[in-house]
């Protein structure tokens, strides 16, 4: 898991999230409203929902072509229940939020580090 989220607030420009997701060479944003996980913007949604309409990126607010609802999980999860629900809704990221904090994020180059890690299981 990715302990060090990285978030933008849902009332910031789609250009401001391309710009920090350039620099920090990252696929996605939690995007928050008051401080609080409420959607995520990813590649997937920067090209099929504003490059494909060719939108201008200064124009528009992350909040209005986020993905959401949220599906996120517990610290507590097991690895094998929270891979089956990437699998399940297509998803390579899954943020781990604890109560109402974001804790960390789950991505399938972490699922597959630790299969890797762990005994073959047949």
């Amino acid at each position: 898991m990715i302990k060090e989220v990285i978030t933008i607030d849902g009332e910031e420009s789609v250009a401001e999230a391309c710009k920090i997701m350039g620099e920090k060479h990252i696929g996605s944003l939690i995007v928050t409203s008051q401080g609080k996980p409420v959607g995520i913007f990813t590649e997937r949604d920067l090209l099929s929902k504003v490059v494909l309409k060719r939108l201008k990126f200064d124009d528009i607010k992350v909040k209005d072509y986020m993905s959401t609802p949220l599906t996120f999980i517990n610290p507590e999860f097991d690895l094998k229940e929270a891979a089956r629900i990437m699998a399940q809704l297509k998803i390579r990221r899954l943020p781990v939020i604890k109560g109402e904090k974001l804790v960390g994020i789950l991505t399938s180059a972490d699922i597959t580090s630790a299969l890797a890690k762990a005994p073959l299981d047949f």
